[in-house]
């Protein structure tokens, strides 16, 4: 089965087992059906399947121009050949339970006629009660769009809701459906050479064919291109490709009669916005091209888009005080707010870095659209954020209360992984552009020497000044980050201080890189604060050692009764977290989940921590380790934060969490994270 798959390929290997499930010939379009793949993909793996099955004498592949395709084999053979298959777990389930169920929705939300269980069987090769189970998942998802999955007998499966929310879910869909098939398999040489100089990416465009295969995206981008020549802006290329999506969806809908409906309050709201302008503009050449009628409803529709979309905005040439003085103040508070909180938890002075702010503010601005036309927010690189960013990914959820105390909403983990964007090229900004003072006893030859190493070593510093220590109370530090001295400083400064050798060994190197990346610490007496914080956060009888429960819902409602019983939370606070969890995952990667609810339910401030006898699914990955967060005040969720960053980036600490055995050996490896680190 292995030399099989080597020599195949997973998919050709799939479309054989389609020919030896039935005698019956397939049709090119039954074949790409079952398989979710086009005809043009199923053309190409027939031609490797008859090349191969060539040298089998038994086995021949049969294809009569109307007829079909199938296999001309002996019962014996299919016999052997089907049981060989039944060993590999592709033969009974080519697809991951997650993959069936998006292809679930995929043909449910395509198609006008009814699916039955037995066909949605058939198609993926699995039992009705596998499909049953699968259907939960899928209704549950559903749900998240106000959409629900009807089901009768002898008349299938038919998603119900409004308009626009179907329209959410399928583009939502989209990015869930990233990588499904190899681009060479869809498109022909053409459209590859058309999309040169387009800014759809290849990967993009393949996953759009997939749901819309008679939709031509190329002549969409060019009408939205055109649109921003003649309002003179720039979409971001995530935006261009979100309202590609957005118009493709409307393009098809249309085509079938389905109209979106707006109240005419918002209707006349919207049209007096300089953006519906620019939506009438595309509107009317989407006509032109597609030959499709527009209807104003639908104008207004593509203008919210553009309303709560991002524009490319250069922030260098952009003054700061005029992009505060034409922004809402409440935004521009938030953002400070949220720098200053992120700034704590990453023990970083981000307060001379002013892209961060002005990209903040102008981001912010399109999220309060956002809101007020109730639009979503899809951020296709979340989960790499979550993976290649924990420590900022974090910090940014720590300014989630302050997001939730100026906007009054649950903030999503998406917007908290654009956030974390904006904070992760603060960081890098940070490190890579350190003003130095190089200082030693004279000042002269020796610090200049110095001086020239460091440059060659550290290509991230800018050397401002070399100088000798006693003219030290003279300088003005506005523009220095770090001070490098080759003698002992008897006097503290404003910026931290870095002692190494005249020579500059290779340990003093690694130092300095520790430092820049590793960014500023507080001293000790504020270090020491904090753990008496932490001490009051952290309850041994709050901590549930190889807690041994199976679900996210059981392993919520049991830690908030926890909680409950105690008086740390009102009646309600389970229900909060499980409603947040619906509108957002608190998955934060690396096996950790940080469920919490609205600060109206918290009595007092306090953590619970629970390692998992085993791993449990949290919505699309799997968790060891639950923090369940009643934090009432912004300084306890910097500190908790801060002290949570701490085992996050120590690998070894945090799978000492996750083994611990005891109450007191979980409680220890946390709050005495801080010496380990220090």
């Amino acid at each position: 089965m292995v030399k099989i798959l080597r020599i195949l390929g997973q998919r050709t290997t799939n479309l054989l087992i389609v020919l030896l499930e039935s005698k019956q010939a397939f049709t090119t379009a039954e074949l790409a059906e079952k398989l979710s793949v086009s005809a043009r993909t199923i053309r190409s793996d027939l031609k490797k399947l008859q090349a191969w099955l060539k040298e089998k004498e038994d086995v021949v592949l049969s294809i009569k121009p109307g007829v079909g395709v199938s296999l001309k084999i002996s019962e014996e053979k299919r016999k052997m050949l089907k049981q060989k298959f039944s060993k590999s777990l592709d033969y009974r389930d080519p697809y991951s339970p997650e993959k069936r169920r998006q292809l679930i929705l995929k043909w449910l939300l395509q198609s006008d006629k009814n699916y039955t269980i037995q066909k949605l069987a058939d198609k993926l090769y699995l039992s009705r009660t596998t499909v049953y189970k699968d259907l939960d998942k899928v209704e549950a998802w559903l749900n998240k769009y106000n959409l629900k999955l009807e089901r009768k007998r002898r008349y299938g499966l038919k998603i119900k809701g409004e308009e626009k929310n179907w329209r959410k879910a399928v583009a939502d869909l989209l990015t869930l459906l990233k990588g499904s098939e190899e681009l060479k398999h869809i498109l022909g040489e053409d459209e590859i050479s058309n999309l040169e100089e387009s800014r759809i990416d290849l990967n993009t465009y393949q996953d759009l064919k997939l749901l819309f295969a008679n939709i031509d995206f190329k002549k969409i981008e060019d009408i939205l291109l055109e649109a921003e020549r003649e309002a003179n802006f720039l979409f971001t290329d995530e935006t261009l490709i979100g309202l590609i999506v957005h118009l493709a969806i409307s393009l098809e809908r249309l085509e079938q009669g389905k109209d979106i409906e707006m109240n005419k309050e918002q209707f006349n709201k919207l049209k007096k916005k300089e953006e519906f302008e620019i939506a009438a503009f595309i509107a009317k050449k989407l006509e032109d091209k597609f030959s499709v009628p527009i209807p104003e409803a639908e104008i207004a529709y593509i203008s919210l888009h553009i309303l709560g979309a991002k524009y490319q905005q250069s922030i260098k040439e952009a003054k700061l005080e005029d992009i505060v003085e034409e922004s809402n103040s409440k935004i521009v508070n938030m953002a400070k707010e949220i720098i200053d909180t992120a700034a704590k938890v990453l023990e970083v002075d981000l307060s001379r870095d002013r892209e961060v702010l002005m990209g903040l503010i102008l981001h912010f601005r399109a999220v309060l659209n956002r809101l007020e036309y109730g639009l979503s927010l899809r951020n296709p690189i979340l989960e790499e954020i979550k993976d290649n960013y924990p420590d900022v990914f974090a910090a940014a959820w720590s300014s989630s209360i302050v997001y939730e105390k100026h906007l009054g909403i649950q903030v999503s983990e998406e917007e908290i992984g654009y956030i974390a964007l904006h904070l992760g090229a603060a960081l890098e900004r940070l490190t890579k552009n350190r003003k130095v003072l190089v200082v030693c006893g004279s000042g002269g030859g020796t610090a200049q020497l110095l001086a020239e190493r460091l440059k060659r070593r550290l290509s991230g510093l800018q050397i401002e000044g070399v100088i000798a220590a006693h003219k030290l109370d003279d300088f003005s530090f506005a523009d220095i980050d770090l001070i490098i001295s080759t003698i002992p400083l008897n006097k503290e400064y404003i910026v931290p201080i870095i002692k190494i050798s005249p020579l500059c060994t290779d340990e003093d190197i690694e130092f300095i890189q520790q430092e820049m990346n590793g960014l500023i610490k507080e001293n000790k007496k504020q270090n020491h604060s904090r753990n008496d914080i932490l001490d009051n956060l952290i309850d041994e009888d709050l901590i549930f050692c190889s807690l041994n429960l199976n679900s996210k819902e059981e392993i919520i409602k049991f830690l908030s009764k926890e909680m409950l019983k105690r008086g740390i939370v009102k009646v309600g606070f389970e229900n909060s977290v499980l409603k947040r969890e619906k509108l957002t995952s608190t998955e934060m990667g690396k096996g950790i989940a940080l469920p919490h609810a609205e600060k109206k339910y918290i009595n007092s401030s306090k953590v619970i921590i629970a390692n998992l006898a085993q791993d449990v699914q949290w919505d699309e990955r799997k968790v060891k380790i639950i923090f369940m967060i009643a934090l009432k005040s912004k300084k306890e969720a910097e500190i908790f934060f801060k002290n949570y960053l701490r085992i996050i980036d120590d690998n070894k600490l945090l799978e000492s969490l996750k083994r611990a055995k005891s109450k007191k050996d979980i409680r220890d490896i946390f709050l005495g994270s801080i010496s380990e680190k220090q």
